[in-house]
């Protein structure tokens, strides 16, 4: 019923702000089933960042993709009560599938290792071009392991750039050790070499949507506005289904804060909240939304939900404040 209503609010705000303007990618209000899970390499145990995962129904049916984030896990949420298989094919590892049957139960959690695997060609992965047509060579596979297990488990990130950097050289179309150089290079703030990597990343696979929405945070750091908003649009065109990828959109746009970027920022509020509910972020955006248009009592209920999720986020200290100025101007304690 909380999502539910959540939903009801979000689009009755875009009508607000939008009349007569419709919205249909909102899904019904049927408490939804879900899978989540996380993906490891086998070698180390190291969680594995940018994989895609493949969801698909028993009887062959594309369901929807998501990438795994930098524990390596993933989630897919709102799907019906049947039985499910989920995919992997990460290009110089072994294909995974897995059963999930959701039939009883209202959710599953699975956990997937990455076994190496010699005998396949690379270009395997449903995002991978023609360009990548030769498998990784082994040592750079190596280096982009040792990589990963320094940026992620010591967290030394000059370490790990230096055996991803490595990598490249060994095998230049390695597009997952792009986009993790790319990623390490903004975690260091070095803008300009994050954004040489991930760009290389394009280059080798114009439909790396984990480069386009990276690329577009990199932006919004840099208050590029106009930049970050077209390349998260370009890869929302390839992966629409992406949370991530909405929810970043969506600050973009919040941030600009140019004519009718209200509107849109409560659109893609309203998606992120739909692909990830419990992503407190977007309900903290939510809130903020609702005060620029002086909807306290709605705004309440968002930094309430805002707490719940995340009781010591970032943001709690500001966001309890926020709440208690919302109760006292309503005459509660």
């Amino acid at each position: 019923m909380r999502h539910s209503t959540l939903r009801t609010i979000i689009i009755g705000f875009i009508f607000l702000l939008a009349a007569g303007s419709v919205f249909g990618q909102l899904r019904s209000s049927t408490e939804p089933v879900e899978i989540r899970g996380q993906v490891r390499y086998a070698r180390g145990g190291a969680p594995a960042a940018n994989v895609v995962v493949r969801l698909e129904s028993l009887s062959g049916g594309y369901v929807g993709e998501e990438q795994t984030d930098n524990l390596g896990k993933f989630r897919f949420p709102g799907l019906l009560p049947i039985q499910y298989f989920v995919n992997i094919r990460h290009f110089g590892f072994m294909e995974i599938q897995q059963e999930v049957n959701l039939v009883m139960i209202p959710s599953a959690y699975i956990q997937l290792a990455l076994l190496p695997d010699d005998s396949k060609s690379a270009d395997t992965s449903p995002h991978t071009t023609k360009l990548v047509n030769a498998s990784v060579p082994l040592e750079a596979r190596k280096e982009f392991e040792k990589g990963e297990l320094a940026l992620l488990r010591d967290k030394k990130i000059d370490e790990g750039i230096i055996h991803l950097e490595k990598a490249i050289r060994i095998y230049p179309k390695f597009i997952e050790a792009q986009l993790r150089l790319g990623t390490a290079y903004m975690d260091k703030h070095d803008w300009d070499k994050a954004e040489q990597a991930l760009k290389r990343a394009l280059d080798i696979d114009p439909k790396a949507v984990n480069a386009h929405f990276a690329l577009g945070a990199m932006y919004l750091q840099q208050k590029r506005f106009d930049e970050a908003a077209r390349i998260l649009l370009q890869g929302l065109e390839i992966e629409n289904r992406s949370w991530q990828g909405h929810f970043t959109l969506g600050r973009v746009y919040w941030t600009r804060n140019a004519a009718g970027d209200l509107f849109r920022a409560s659109r893609q509020v309203a998606v992120t909240m739909q692909l990830n509910p419990d992503l407190a972020e977007a309900h903290l955006l939510a809130g903020n939304i609702w005060m620029r248009v002086n909807k306290r009592d709605e705004a309440l209920m968002e930094f309430e939900e805002y707490m719940r999720l995340a009781p010591k986020g970032e943001f709690a200290v500001q966001t309890r404040e926020t709440m208690q100025k919302i109760k006292m101007s309503r005459g509660q304690k």
